[in-house]
C-alpha cells in the first residue's frame, strides 16, 4: 500500500544536486558491476521490491559508518573490526553525468512534506520505505533523496533505479588503501584485527 502523501508537497522538495565526488562502499564481488543495485531491504527500499536503490555519501569516512560499521561499537569500550570485513570492500568515487532530482530531507524537509522525522533517522526504516514507495509512483521526476547521515552527519543521497544512468564511476579503490578510511580509523580509534586460526 502506498502512503497517503501530498505529492505536490514533494515537489516543492526537489532540489538539482550535480555530484561532483561522492562514494559508495560495495564487496568486491561486485567489482565488475559497481553502479548496479537489486532491490534488497534497506532504509529508502521499496516494501514490495518493485525498485532498486544505492546509497552515496559525500565522505568515505560516512560511507564506512552507514555501510559497514553502523551500530558495531554501541557500549563497546574496544573499537575492533576485523581486517576481512575491511578488505573485502572496495570505495567506488562516483560523479553525475548530468543533475539529479532529489527530494531534499536536510533540516525540516520532513516536516514540510509530511513526514515524521523518522524518514531520515529512525533505525526502523518503515517510514522512509513508506515515503520512498509514494514518491516513487507519484513523483516520477524525483531520482530519490538527500539526508543526513544519523552516524557522522555528513550528507548522503540515495538514487533510484530509474535515475543511475545519470551516475558515472571516477575511481575504484579498496577500501583499507583509502587515505580518508585510514584517517577515520584514527579519529574514531578503531583497530583492524586479524582472525587466528
Amino acid at each position: 500500500m502506498i502512503a497517503n502523501y501530498d505529492p505536490e508537497r514533494i515537489r516543492e522538495r526537489l532540489r538539482a544536486a550535480q555530484f561532483g565526488r561522492v562514494y559508495r562502499l560495495i564487496h568486491r564481488n561486485h567489482r565488475s558491476r559497481p553502479l548496479d543495485a537489486v532491490p534488497t531491504p534497506s532504509r529508502f527500499s521499496d516494501p514490495a521490491g518493485r525498485y532498486s536503490v544505492l546509497y552515496v555519501a559525500e565522505a568515505v569516512r560516512c560511507g564506512f559508518w552507514e555501510a559497514l560499521a553502523r551500530n558495531r561499537f554501541t557500549r563497546r569500550r574496544r573499537r575492533e573490526i576485523p581486517r576481512s570485513d575491511v578488505e573485502s570492500r572496495l570505495v567506488v568515487t562516483i560523479g553525475s553525468a548530468e543533475s539529479l532530482q532529489l527530494v531534499d530531507l536536510r533540516g525540516d524537509g520532513p516536516i514540510r512534506i509530511g513526514a515524521t522525522p523518522a524518514v531520515a533517522h529512525d533505525a526502523n526504516h518503515a517510514a522512509a520505505r513508506s515515503l520512498s514507495s509514494a514518491t516513487y509512483v507519484n513523483v516520477p521526476e524525483a531520482d530519490g533523496f538527500l539526508f543526513q547521515s544519523r552516524f557522522t552527519g555528513h550528507v548522503c543521497a540515495v538514487v533510484c533505479d530509474r535515475a543511475f544512468g545519470k551516475l558515472a564511476i571516477l575511481d575504484l579503490t579498496p577500501l583499507v588503501e583509502h587515505v580518508d578510511f585510514l584517517q577515520a580509523l584514527i579519529d574514531y580509534d578503531i583497530t583492524l584485527t586479524t582472525s587466528v586460526g
